[in-house]
Parts: C-alpha cells; sequence; structure tokens
C-alpha cells in the first residue's frame, strides 16, 4: 500500500473516522478518500488471498451527502 493509502486505512479504520471526516484531515475529497480505501482494501484482500486464508468482503458505509459537503 501506499503511505497515503495506509494513512486512510488508518484513519477510517483505526481511528473510526467517516471518509467525509478523514478527507477533513488529509485536505483531500471524500470521494479520493472513498478510491484510496477501496483500493487498499483490495490490496490487503489480495494478500489474504495469497496467504490462503479465504474470502474477505470488505464493507463500509458510504458518507451522507450532508457529510461530503
Amino acid at each position: 500500500m501506499t503511505d497515503r493509502q495506509t494513512e486512510v486505512i488508518a484513519l477510517v479504520s483505526g481511528f473510526d473516522l467517516t471518509q467525509a471526516q478523514a478527507a477533513r484531515v488529509m485536505k483531500i475529497s471524500q470521494q479520493a478518500v472513498a478510491k484510496m480505501y477501496d483500493e487498499a482494501a483490495e490490496k490487503l484482500a489480495a494478500v489474504y488471498r495469497k496467504w490462503e486464508y479465504g474470502a474477505v468482503e470488505v464493507e463500509y458505509e458510504e458518507a451522507a451527502e450532508e457529510e461530503v459537503a
């Protein structure tokens, strides 16, 4: 993962921020956070698949429209 993807994972999953909150912290758009989060989650899932841990499902809630503004 890139440093920015790691930061997104840490903020959203580790610190339990919404994507909109993480976007404000990182000074980027919520859409950019969502894209980086998805890409990072897929990279993590690929590692689990390679290690044959079985299926990995990633779920997250999309930010409400008022959070995006």
